[in-house]
């Protein structure tokens, strides 16, 4: 067996057995939502997040006409217990709402639907707090491209099971450990949603970027126990 389908099974079968250990909840897939996700709060947790999220819905709602009609207390009084400045995070969700009105009546998914896949990033990367992952996720939640999308706990947890190589900087780990998704594991949108999931929820549980708990890790046998320096 080659070494190219020896590594795309053990993916594979990695992912399988994260699936036994973590729920993988129904994600997000408007794109509007997924940014007004990333900035309702900073440095908390996603049970926080998600009140928080699901306040801004019943409160302001999730379109951009309505964040922009938004009243500034109702944004700082749910931006107040998203984590410090507050006040930039009213403000970033004010910019969210005026570039996703650019978008023009369709709205920011039939937008990014429009646009080759090159233009559709761009776009994304407009908004606060979307670089190119999250740019990656959200084009593949949203089903508008299937190609593989990881954050930083996912990240970190294929470097050190040895399925991407550690690189110097996270530029070139994130294009390596997509790279080797593509190579490895499954191009089909449902699989790799599943994979950003899970991947993700062992870093957060057991993979930690400090203190990994590898004793309860039930990868730690086939772990290649890469360092994943600055992950």
């Amino acid at each position: 067996m080659s070494a190219r389908r020896s590594a795309a099974r053990g993916l594979k079968a990695t992912i399988a057995k994260l699936a036994t250990l973590y729920p993988v909840p129904k994600p997000l897939s408007d794109p509007l939502a997924m940014i007004v996700w990333d900035n309702i709060g900073y440095l908390i947790d996603d049970t926080r997040r998600a009140e928080l999220f699901e306040e801004f819905y019943a409160r302001v709602g999730l379109d951009a006409d309505k964040i922009m009609r938004a009243p500034g207390n109702v944004l700082l009084d749910i931006a107040k217990r998203g984590g410090m400045n507050p006040g930039t995070r009213v403000a970033r969700l004010k910019n969210i709402a005026a570039i996703a009105r650019e978008c023009g009546d369709g709205g920011l998914l039939a937008a990014l639907k429009s646009l080759p896949l090159p233009k559709a990033r761009t776009l994304l990367k407009k908004f606060p707090s979307i670089a190119d992952p999250g740019a990656d996720k959200i084009l593949l939640f949203s089903g508008i491209s299937v190609q593989p999308a990881l954050e930083s706990n996912g990240l970190r947890v294929l470097v050190r099971l040895g399925f991407a190589p550690q690189q110097s900087s996270y530029t070139a780990g994130y294009k390596a450990a997509v790279t080797a998704l593509k190579e490895q594991g499954v191009m089909e949108r449902d699989w790799l949603v599943q994979a950003y999931v899970l991947l993700r929820a062992h870093g957060q549980a057991l993979c930690k970027r400090s203190a990994p708990n590898c004793m309860a890790c039930p990868l730690d046998k086939s772990c290649a126990h890469q360092p994943a320096t600055g992950l």
